[in-house]
């Protein structure tokens, strides 16, 4: 069963958006568990955890932002989906990365797409490479991807903890990985995962890291409009 909290403290938008997610529900045979709240500061002292949260950014006491963090303490893999109508708040929301951002008023048909995708996620979330090594077998969360660049011979995952040398072409492991649509090439010789991109430019992008931030230059000069495009339709077009 996946756990769903909505929180808006307009109390008309909640409800319709949990009633999407009932749509949502019913027409595609999910296993969700719904809670719909206003009041943000209430689900910030509770423990309770979620797997999915719809959170409103802009919120009296404890805003998306904050909530989200809270959030994602209580479970670090948890997918946040922020309604906002401002633009404002995006630099910080980008910080604990956010899966989509959906402008208001919802859209419902967008809103169907965005939250099946959602879904979806949650359920790979757990899954898993295995790159088996004369040193022994790495397991790796394809959500704790930073990059794969290729290397002379196969190519380097680059992780949140650390970095691994493989036999395998970045093409390959996107196939096994079931070609995931947080996966984009910026450069011939990159596959980024956009769940952990904090910011970029014409020439790098910024990772975020176990460590802090992570810049690296793999963004070619004649891609960076199709990456800034990829990296749009999947933050949600904010």
């Amino acid at each position: 069963m996946i756990k769903v909290l909505v929180c808006d403290d307009d109390s008309f938008v909640a409800e319709k958006v949990k009633g999407f997610i009932d749509e949502i529900k019913n027409s595609y045979n999910f296993g969700l568990e719904i809670k719909a709240i206003t009041d943000s500061k209430a689900q910030y002292e509770e423990s309770e955890m979620y797997d999915i949260a719809v959170l409103d950014i802009d919120m009296p006491h404890i805003n998306g932002i904050e909530l989200a963090k809270r959030l994602k303490e209580l479970n670090p893999d948890i997918i946040v989906i922020m309604l906002t109508s401002f633009d404002e708040y995006l630099d910080n929301a980008m910080r604990i990365s956010v899966f989509r951002f959906l402008t208001k008023p919802v859209d419902k048909e967008r809103f169907v797409t965005n939250f099946v995708e959602a879904v979806e996620a949650c359920k790979a979330i757990s899954k898993t490479l295995i790159v088996e090594k004369t040193d022994g077998v790495y397991v790796i969360k394809t959500k704790d991807i930073l990059y794969i660049e290729t290397a002379r011979v196969g190519s380097v995952i680059v992780t949140k903890n650390e970095r691994i040398k493989t036999n395998r072409k970045p093409a390959q492991w996107y196939e096994l990985m079931g070609c995931p649509d947080s996966f984009v090439s910026p450069h011939n010789s990159y596959l980024v995962n956009l769940q952990n991109v904090v910011s970029f430019d014409k020439h790098s992008v910024t990772f975020d890291g176990k460590d802090g931030r992570l810049k690296v230059d793999c963004v070619a000069q004649r891609r960076y409009t199709e990456f800034k495009k990829e990296f749009f339709r999947f933050v949600g077009g904010v």
